[in-house]
């Protein structure tokens, strides 16, 4: 498949790597400071949400420097899989197109991959430690 490959595929990384994150880290945001119509407003100190909000917060800022990419994306996968089953699938049945879990479904591949490939460029591992410590 030589063919698909391109010179640029390292920043095309990147650029998902951040994307992601930065996805991610709004989610958090979103439900640490009831920002950007979260129903209810923030979540209130020690509930679910709270720490889910608080899990997307540091996982997305992970993805974003680019600082234990793989650690994260671990937790970001274990993350998604309890959001869909507990917010989506034991609610509304396992259809994720019925149940609106489209989202957590994706961010959960989305974390597969960047388990996968890591930081790579444009990371702060890399800038500090020359190499991936996880």
């Amino acid at each position: 498949m030589a063919y698909l490959e391109t010179k640029y595929r390292d920043y095309l990384y990147v650029i998902f790597r951040i994307g992601i994150g930065a996805l991610f880290f709004m989610l958090g945001i979103m439900k640490l400071f009831g920002l950007w119509g979260m129903p209810g407003g923030a979540a209130k100190f020690g509930t679910l949400i709270w720490y889910a909000g608080a899990a997307e917060f540091l996982i997305g800022l992970s993805l974003i420097a680019g600082v234990l990419v793989r650690l994260a994306s671990a937790f970001g996968i274990i993350e998604m899989i309890v959001a869909y089953i507990i917010g989506h699938a034991l609610p509304n049945g396992w259809n994720p197109a019925v149940n609106m879990g489209m989202p957590a479904l994706l961010f959960m591949l989305a974390f597969v991959v960047t388990l996968a490939f890591g930081a790579r460029k444009a990371s702060l591992e890399q800038a500090i430690f020359k190499k991936e410590l996880f």
